[in-house]
């Protein structure tokens, strides 16, 4: 159990990114505050708040430069300080002029950050910068007396933030990817321990069921992690002599046989298989040698690879015995086979790495991968043009315009409710509007807000109230808090605001000798206004409805069904490689994601599911990817079967039909079809296949297209569903055949 939790602990932060990105923000935040209060004893008294704003501007600096290379992360780091300082400035000019002119700067910084934002992440950066600067300026009052100490302390806080990004945090992606890939293989051992587990034990335990699949669902985000930083790392640069699709594909085959294996080993149970105690034992090698065999280990050991082969073989050589000497077995050998087939894709792979990292590559293999890098980066660029080119307004700028009128109505309820913090509610409707596409995630994200605003504050005010007058107590309390808020960011929004509430209780305890429940009570009450108003204006003005934003994902993700089924199919009638299937399958996985991401909204809401069928095209889309991974992980790479004309023309005809199923699915999701336009199933093309009498090609054929079968099944299913109906192809060229 002691081993298991260690591994738990080492495994939950795939790549050390959340505890790296909160060691830096809070040393950023606690070195600024330090060094302000040096320079503030040796060489004058100056307001505390110079320590606090110079500790913000370590904080933020540390989170809003987000630009696509490092040398335009410096530039826009040191940009920011002549942001804060012109607001800071402008904000001190203002409060003597009055007239709510700052009301009116502070509504042109909200606006300006969303709009903006369309040009690149840098003036999203500065414009942030800009508004808490201001923000913090006119909440403070600051004199023009003062401003030399302000400048002092956003040049301390820039400077901090900057040595910690770029010196003592440098971005390091090959440390990422090795620490990243290191997460991956303590999960799936993790989860093959389960699995080793599972196979011993003849009955099953619905607690390790739920379990398994806890442990197959984080392991399937480590995937997706880890492929994506393929896309900014070579992995030969942190593995000598691998290339990009070998490890792409290790990975996938990997998670494929985790994910396999659970309904795998129910059925098997079920059809009392693993009663046989010379399966069981052969299950039971072959899952402990492929724990062992971590060819990327740096402790590596050959030998755990070749036993991992041996046993591979020797299952393989066991199922061929049980084939012809028994039919009783039949019902379920194939459920063996089907792990014994995946289970040689990854020996086969690592055996291919470790050669690869023995042999290393040569310089020219390298200069090859770079230049396809660059070419996928200016494809990327081309289709960023094109979409700046797209007519009508640009999300941002429709952003832009919904901060502006949340601003305004925030701003004249902060003179009404809170005339002493008047810009709590728009500080709170300003955040609401960060990072949320659709009105249904704006939702969740403002009632995340809100909870976490309530918690933070009754949790945070009991504590305040414990340690007040314990200087090294609350100090060290403030920088847990802020540590704690900023490594849970990318787990739950709404932990993160609890943190940072309890530090501000108690921060306000610290710098105003006590903290009072109508402050705190003002503090939740402005929280729940500001975050209603940001959810309201995104449903009223210019709203991107959560199930349009669910629908444009679902057309992307069947678009690229399409490109992946054609490519598929075309390794029997063209030259495609099966690796580049793989990364497509990977690629896939990610879309799907991305649509349950932006559908977790509509699913929340109490009985909607009937209304919406959300839930059900889910389902579909899922079961699509699961045929996906399969057409990959059952497929013999390493041969291509030879087909007669015939065959080939069918093949060409399923191609064309799967593609124009898909496009009339997505043409019923976008509610623009005509009602006679109909999905085809492709019965007669199938029978004819399988009726080959090429029994020798028709075999293996009929097991390769077996998915490419059920994911146009599912596809149909689908259009059906939305309103379409289906009928027999009978194409002119090839309806001879038939």
């Amino acid at each position: 159990m002691i081993r298991y939790w260690m591994a738990r602990l080492l495994a939950s932060d795939p790549g050390l990114t959340r505890l790296q990105r909160a060691s830096r923000v809070t040393l950023s935040v606690m070195t600024a505050v330090l060094v302000m209060n040096l320079v503030n004893m040796f060489l004058a008294h100056a307001p505390m708040t110079v320590a606090i704003l110079s500790g913000v501007l370590g904080l933020i600096g540390s989170l809003v430069v987000n630009d696509p290379t490092a040398k335009e992360k410096k530039i826009t780091t040191w940009l920011l300080a002549l942001s804060s300082s012109s607001f800071i400035t402008l904000a001190s000019w203002l409060s003597l002029v009055g007239f709510h002119l700052p009301d009116l700067v502070l509504l042109s910084i909200v606006f300006l950050t969303f709009y903006l934002s369309r040009f690149g992440s840098r003036y999203f950066s500065l414009c942030m910068v800009g508004f808490i600067s201001f923000y913090f300026s006119s909440l403070l009052q600051i004199q023009f007396a003062q401003l030399p100490w302000f400048y002092v302390a956003i040049f301390v806080g820039v400077s901090v933030a900057y040595t910690f990004n770029f010196i003592f945090f440098k971005d390091r992606p090959e440390r990422l990817l090795k620490r990243s890939m290191s997460s991956f293989h303590v999960q799936i051992n993790l989860t093959f321990d389960l699995m080793i587990d599972m196979i011993r034990d003849l009955k099953t335990s619905q607690k390790r069921v739920k379990s398994l699949n806890r442990n197959i669902t984080k392991l399937n985000e480590y995937v997706r992690m880890v492929s994506g930083h393929f896309e900014s790392t070579d992995p030969g640069v942190v593995w000598p002599g691998i290339q990009k699709h070998q490890l792409r594909l290790y990975i996938f085959d990997a998670a494929m046989l985790v994910e396999t294996l659970p309904l795998t080993l129910k059925r098997l149970k079920d059809l009392h298989a693993l009663e046989k105690a010379d399966v069981r034992d052969s299950l039971l090698k072959v899952m402990q040698s492929l724990r062992d065999a971590e060819v990327l280990r740096e402790s590596f050991d050959p030998a755990n690879l070749k036993n991992a082969e041996n046993t591979v073989v020797q299952l393989k050589q066991q199922l061929d015995q049980l084939q012809s000497d028994d039919k009783a077995f039949e019902k379920w050998l194939y459920l063996l086979r089907r792990i014994e087939s995946i289970a040689s894709h990854i020996v086969m792979e690592a055996k291919s790495i470790q050669e690869a990292r023995n042999q290393h590559l040569n310089d020219h293999s390298n200069n090859s991968l770079s230049s396809q890098d660059d070419d996928e980066q200016a494809n990327d660029d081309e289709e960023d043009s094109e979409e700046e080119l797209e007519p009508g307004l640009q999300p941002t700028t429709k952003k832009a315009f919904q901060a502006a009128l949340a601003g305004s109505l925030s701003i004249v309820l902060g003179y009404i409710v809170s005339p002493a913090h008047q810009y709590w509610i728009l500080l709170s409707a300003f955040v609401i509007l960060f990072g949320t596409e659709s009105v249904g995630r704006t939702f969740v994200k403002a009632g995340q807000r809100f909870a976490g605003t309530l918690f933070g504050a009754i949790v945070g005010f009991g504590l305040a109230h414990l340690i007040s007058g314990h200087i090294v107590i609350e100090i060290t309390v403030l920088f847990f808090c802020i540590f704690m808020a900023f490594y849970l960011l990318s787990i739950s929004y709404a932990l993160m605001i609890f943190w940072i509430t309890m530090m501000i209780a108690i921060m306000y305890d610290f710098l105003l000798g006590g903290v009072t429940e109508q402050l705190l009570g003002a503090r939740v009450l402005d929280t729940f206004i500001g975050a209603g108003l940001g959810a309201g204006v995104t449903a009223f003005l210019f709203p991107h409805k959560t199930r349009d934003k669910v629908r444009d994902s679902m057309v992307e993700f069947l678009d690229n069904l399409k490109v992946y089924t054609e490519a598929y199919l075309e390794k029997y009638i063209g030259e495609t490689n099966t690796t580049d299937l793989a990364d497509k399958a990977l690629e896939l996985d990610e879309q799907l994601q991305q649509v349950r991401d932006d559908a977790d909204p509509l699913l929340k809401r109490p009985g909607n599911f009937g209304r919406s069928g959300i839930e059900n095209q889910l389902t579909v889309l899922t079961a699509m990817n699961f045929y996906v991974k399969h057409l990959v992980s059952s497929t013999k790479r390493e041969q291509r079967a030879e087909l007669n004309d015939d065959i080939k023309q069918a093949l060409k005809g399923v191609e064309a039909d799967i593609g124009k199923n898909i496009d009339i699915l997505c043409e019923w999701l976008n509610e623009n079809t005509k009602e006679h336009e109909a999905v085809l199933d492709l019965k007669r093309e199938r029978e004819f296949i399988e009726r080959s009498p090429d029994l020798n090609t028709a075999k293996q054929l009929i097991h390769d297209l077996y998915y490419i079968w059920r994911i146009n099944k599912a596809v149909l299913s689908l259009a059906k569903d939305l309103g379409s109906h289906s009928e027999m192809s009978i194409r002119s060229d090839t309806k001879e055949f038939y």
